[in-house]
């Protein structure tokens, strides 16, 4: 297989600079492209925020940071950005009208082999493709924010993509340490959207029918099935929820279709926010933050981030 060594990220905001920042430490000659010089300034800024961060945490070092720095370089051209690429990662907004003139060029002006990756959270990669013309090469490459910690990327073909295209994707992102999943069915949010959309709506209603504050939501969440979620998921939770002789099946015909079934029944299932409950969120939010920044407020999950991840995933 072709060595893939050149990257190219369209697009330098929140996802786009933390892709630059991965890449870019794990050894890869990134050429990061936005359209405005003041947008590449603030994502270079980004990324040397991103590494400052990783250093101060003994992720890498001062020497490794400068090495990163040396292996970026920015375009303001889209052909420039991509015309030696191996790998394109496009990070612009999650919309087709934004995305479609975007592969155009890219299709245009990339190498033949290069495979094109969008990091939409969850745009159509069939529609995607209909404005290129090598589809096999083409795939959403969904990540979680921020990139260049968690490890967790949506891999989603299109009816199109190439199986050679999908294995190729998930092995680069396996040797930059991220934790490929393949959503093998194009559906709105993929898989770990969806799951996170319906959780927050159950979150929201319980703020809306009064059973508790925003800020104790949030706590029954992170101090009770959220320190179990860091490291498995519900099927293989529950399993040992059922015990060692009956497993998940002795769960499903226990609490299952009794505590569980209750709930289900009982669950919310509007479908939008309404300007009442958006207010009372932000309210609710605020008071959450106790005075701390936004600024602050990111730091100290950053901070929790890597403690979490040296933890679970050192020995991995």
């Amino acid at each position: 297989m072709h060595e893939m060594k050149n990257i190219a990220v369209i697009g330098t905001g929140v996802i786009g600079s933390g892709w630059v920042t991965l890449f870019a430490m794990k050894g890869y000659s990134v050429s990061a492209y936005s359209r405005k010089a003041e947008t590449r300034a603030r994502g270079l800024k980004a990324v040397c925020t991103n590494l400052d961060f990783l250093m101060s945490k003994g992720v890498i070092s001062e020497h490794a940071k400068k090495l990163s720095l040396e292996r970026i370089t920015t375009a303001g051209e889209i052909s420039e950005a991509i015309r030696n690429a191996d790998f394109i990662v496009e990070a612009t907004a999650d919309s087709y009208e934004i995305k479609k003139p975007i592969f155009r060029d890219i299709d245009k002006y990339s190498p033949e082999d290069a495979i094109l990756t969008s990091s939409s959270s969850g745009l159509d990669p069939n529609e995607i493709q209909k404005a290129i013309a090598r589809k096999d090469k083409c795939l959403i490459a969904h990540p979680w924010n921020p990139p260049h910690l968690i490890p967790l990327v949506e891999i989603v073909p299109g009816e199109l993509t190439s199986g050679d295209t999908v294995s190729k994707t998930v092995e680069l992102m396996e040797r930059l340490g991220k934790i490929p999943v393949i959503v093998r069915k194009a559906v709105p949010g993929y898989i770990g959207n969806r799951l996170a959309a319906a959780l927050w709506r159950e979150a929201i209603h319980l703020v809306k029918e009064g059973v508790a504050t925003v800020e104790d939501v949030d706590k029954a969440l992170y101090a009770g099935p959220g320190i179990r979620w860091a490291f498995m998921g519900p099927h293989l939770i529950y399993h040992l929820g059922g015990g060692e002789t009956g497993g998940i099946g002795h769960f499903i015909d226990g609490i299952g279709n009794t505590t569980f079934k209750s709930i289900w029944q009982d669950l919310a299932t509007w479908d939008h926010i309404t300007d009442s409950m958006k207010d009372a969120l932000i309210k609710g939010v605020r008071e959450e933050m106790k005075g701390r920044s936004f600024a602050d407020t990111a730091k100290l999950r950053d901070d929790r981030l890597i403690d979490l991840l040296k933890i679970i995933y050192s020995g991995s």
